[in-house]
């Protein structure tokens, strides 16, 4: 009512001096950590973090972001009390990201109607007046997953250059329990910029992007977060350069755009679990481009560092062996196979397994064509 009669007031004839002045001031973001202590004074916990850099915005844009964040407290101690909610305020070029969340467990599916509750329509008007939007999704919480165990949530950011192409990678993605998209780019260097701020399981990235294409972008987050981003490359070109440029990017996954979505959850899946990824029409092609690349070009490294056992691991993994496979095949205890693999990527400055076939093509110890015994 207090917002309503401020309105109000602006209607008035200056005349009018009966009234009572309005002093009370307007909420806003400056007021977030006096919101937060009030939650914490009743026995909620809450965070607050801001990047981009504070600046100065319009009235609406403050108290409307402020009773966004405010009904989103609310929220949280009525139906997750004890939960931990960290808010989050990003400051964008043109543009203000405010994200709530918390710990708490999700709703319960067998209650619910549809329909958006909980004060998430009035969030939704308040944003869409603003010229922006509004959008929810339950959380892994405290939930668990069937069968036990703890949930965790494959955090995944998104470039494209098409934006209905983005869109709908979002949507399929966040249909999963286990996958959130926390951001998206419409080209390499929103990604690289994005990938640094919301440290992402998974980069899904487009070969093919302005300013700063997908390989690039790849190699940029892939070093800048040291390894914990993963790059997963999408594109509708299954050309070889692209797809030897992205791997020694340090890309760990490589899909062609008209793969199903089951596919697609599984790629993302395996990538983010620190494996690698490759669709099979890819890998035939990427042999093949191995054998040409041999017969003209040097070995780039030596392998006089490896033990003959290490050696004989690097080609059996190049040969897509799995650990169980190769510790069949060598009798030796799965233990000891992983002990002879995390040698050898230290020896040879290996990542992971997509990097380890590479290098076995490229010193020739596996040709094309030639499977083994």
């Amino acid at each position: 009512m207090a917002e309503l009669r401020r309105l109000l007031g602006v209607l008035r004839t200056g005349n009018d001096t009966s009234q009572a002045p309005l002093t009370a001031p307007q909420p806003s973001l400056a007021g977030l950590d006096d919101l937060l202590g009030q939650h914490r004074a009743v026995g909620g916990a809450a965070e607050l973090r801001i990047s981009g850099g504070r600046v100065p915005l319009p009235a609406s844009w403050e108290l409307s972001a402020y009773r966004i964040v405010q009904e989103a407290l609310t929220n949280a101690r009525r139906h997750a009390p004890g939960a931990h909610s960290l808010v989050e305020l990003h400051y964008g070029p043109r543009l203000l990201t405010v994200r709530v969340s918390d710990d708490g467990p999700g709703p319960d599916p067998s209650g619910s109607t549809g329909r958006a509750g909980h004060g998430l329509v009035g969030m939704a008007e308040r944003a869409s007046l603003l010229g922006g939007g509004a959008h929810h999704r339950p959380g892994s919480g405290r939930r668990l997953p069937r069968g036990g165990g703890a949930a965790v949530v494959i955090r995944v950011l998104v470039a494209d250059d098409q934006a209905v192409v983005r869109t709908a990678f979002s949507g399929l993605l966040n249909t999963q329990d286990d996958i959130e998209v926390v951001g998206e780019a419409e080209d390499g260097e929103q990604a690289v910029l994005g990938a640094a701020e919301l440290r992402p399981d998974v980069a899904l990235l487009d070969i093919r992007m302005p300013r700063l294409g997908g390989i690039d972008a790849a190699r940029e987050i892939v070093a800048a977060s040291n390894g914990a981003t993963k790059a997963l490359m999408l594109t509708t070109f299954g050309l070889d350069e692209y797809v030897y440029d992205a791997l020694t990017a340090g890309a760990s996954g490589f899909l062609l755009k008209d793969a199903t979505f089951p596919e697609l959850l599984h790629a993302v899946r395996v990538v983010a679990g620190g494996h690698a990824l490759l669709a099979p029409e890819i890998t035939g092609r990427l042999i093949a481009e191995f054998a040409r690349q041999r017969v003209s070009a040097p070995p780039k490294r030596s392998i006089d560092g490896l033990t003959a056992r290490e050696a004989e691991v690097l080609v059996l993994i190049a040969r897509g062996l799995s650990n169980a496979d190769i510790a069949d095949r060598l009798t030796i205890t799965d233990h000891t196979v992983k002990t002879h693999i995390n040698r050898l990527f230290a020896k040879m400055g290996l990542r992971d397994r997509a990097q380890a076939v590479i290098l076995a093509y490229e010193l020739g110890l596996v040709v094309a064509g030639n499977s083994g015994p």
